[in-house]
């Protein structure tokens, strides 16, 4: 089971809250994804829900990938400490049209836990001149398909890193082990 949700202000009358509630309710179609929405600020949704709505101080026992839009929300993300994959789609490039502190914004931009998802690849390279970081991903219009793609992959490539730090584990205490042999067998001798 796949858990995906966001992490906005609120669901009220957008273009980011219509296309979040749509593919969220198709989602529901796949049995091995669940979504749910962490608000802000209650508002009535733009279309109705049919997935779960909770209020972001709910966000703290989550576990799966979250996905905020706006910096505010990603800062959110950062600060709450659970086993969420934090990920911000930058749905609109907050900085083109209201005024950001540069330093602040990019230290949640550049914050490692966090996957920037852009919306196009125009957007992906507003987002790099920004704050010379690259996109995780291209997601177009919340579309669950490439969301369950980076998610997956981001999953294989931790896997991946656990075995290979196991691994080094193993060989550390392997070494360990025929070092100390080697002192016994010195010391008999």
């Amino acid at each position: 089971m796949i858990n995906i949700a966001a992490v906005v202000n609120s669901l009220g009358p957008s273009q980011k809250s219509f296309y979040l509630i749509k593919e969220f309710n198709k989602a529901r179609e796949n049995s091995d994804i669940s979504t749910s929405v962490f608000y802000e600020r209650p508002a009535i949704p733009v279309v109705a829900p049919l997935f779960s709505c909770r209020n972001v101080g709910f966000f703290s026992d989550y576990n799966g990938i979250a996905i905020a839009t706006t910096l505010n929300e990603a800062n959110t993300l950062i600060k709450t400490h659970n086993n969420a994959v934090k990920c911000l789609y930058l749905w609109d490039m907050e900085w083109l049209t209201n005024p950001v502190n540069y330093r602040p914004a990019c230290d949640i931009l550049q914050d490692p836990k966090l996957h920037i998802f852009a919306r196009s690849e125009s957007h992906a390279a507003l987002i790099k001149n920004f704050c010379n970081k690259d996109s995780a991903a291209i997601i177009d219009d919340w579309d669950m398909d490439q969301i369950t793609d980076f998610y997956i992959d981001y999953m294989r490539k931790e896997k991946e890193k656990e075995e290979r730090r196991k691994e080094r584990l193993r060989l550390r205490q392997e070494r360990a082990r025929q070092q100390k042999e080697q002192q016994k067998q010195h010391v008999t001798n």
